[in-house]
């Protein structure tokens, strides 16, 4: 964590979607614009595609993401059960996450890979609203941690927040001198109708994250898939759990702390057409993601 530009060339590990209050039905997912394609650029680089989303009617059917980190094309396909999202699927790799609801509430999330459960996020809720998220890894994710794709965190929470979760799985996984299964418990604080503070728990050690947001429209809002691919995640801070756009994100672990700054362009709807991402420590390594509707 205190080599910030060693995130760039990690990939992201678990990332679980859902909505934020009871009122809105997990798993549903019709935003008023939809996003056609993503671009990004680096400092010194040119704009690159990097993904493209296909719709069937109303409903996102896949998301195709170009090659990037030494990882080639790759596809998401997404299963609906009466119109709310079942299953995610990448075949190529054999993997895929199913949800399971009560009501309109999210209960679990299971991960498989090769037909074999290797992690469940169990969520909670608390007067209607999203409150803790318990994680447990099984022995056959960190046997498998290099293979996977998929990740059940990324549109629910920020994506600094699921790199530092899948950075604390794997130091766990090298300290563990047993097949126990690993817990991870993320508790979650709410603002009016934004989560401002995530506490990431494992055995030995916590993360807290303390989130601001603008007034404008987030594309994501509702979204329960996984975009696992690390720029996209990274450089959104993309949720499915609000209905604006994240401006920063400040964590801390121990005596050690570091700011995460998006700023934004927007249409005439409101929507974010353009997004830059840096540090505050670094502002002048800049990325920006380009949106297409």
């Amino acid at each position: 964590m205190k080599n910030m530009k060693s995130l760039i060339s990690l990939v992201l590990m678990l990332a679980l979607g859902l909505t934020a209050c009871q009122k809105d039905k997990a798993g549903v997912y019709q935003p008023k614009k939809k996003i056609q394609q993503i671009y990004y650029s680096e400092p010194g680089s040119n704009k690159k595609p990097f993904q493209v989303w296909d719709w069937s009617g109303n409903q996102l059917s896949s998301i195709t993401h170009f090659e990037s980190l030494m990882k080639s094309n790759w596809t998401e396909h997404f299963t609906y059960d009466n119109g709310r999202l079942s299953r995610v699927d990448n075949y190529d790799n054999n993997e895929y996450i199913t949800y399971d609801y009560a009501d309109d509430q999210l209960k679990n999330s299971n991960y498989f890979y090769h037909n074999t459960l290797v992690c469940t996020w169990t969520v909670n809720y608390n007067d209607g609203k999203l409150s803790k998220l318990i994680g447990t890894i099984y022995d056959g994710f960190k046997a498998n941690r290099a293979q996977l794709t998929l990740d059940p965190l990324a549109a629910l929470l920020p994506q600094e927040l699921c790199q530092q979760v899948a950075q604390h799985e794997q130091q766990q996984a090298l300290r563990s001198t047993t097949d126990e299964p690993m817990t991870l418990v993320l508790l979650l604080t709410w603002d009016d109708d934004h989560i401002h503070k995530i506490v990431a728990i494992g055995d030995d050690e916590s993360i807290t994250f303390n989130m601001k947001y603008d007034d404008k429209i987030c594309p994501f809002y509702g979204f329960m898939g996984i975009l696992e691919d690390y720029y996209t995640n990274f450089l959104t801070g993309h949720t499915g759990f609000t209905k604006n756009n994240v401006t920063r994100i400040v964590y801390t672990e121990d005596d050690y702390a570091d700011t995460l700054c998006f700023a934004y362009q927007y249409d005439t709807d409101k929507y974010p057409v353009l997004q830059t991402m840096y540090y505050a420590n670094d502002p002048d390594y800049k990325v920006v993601l380009y949106y297409e509707y």
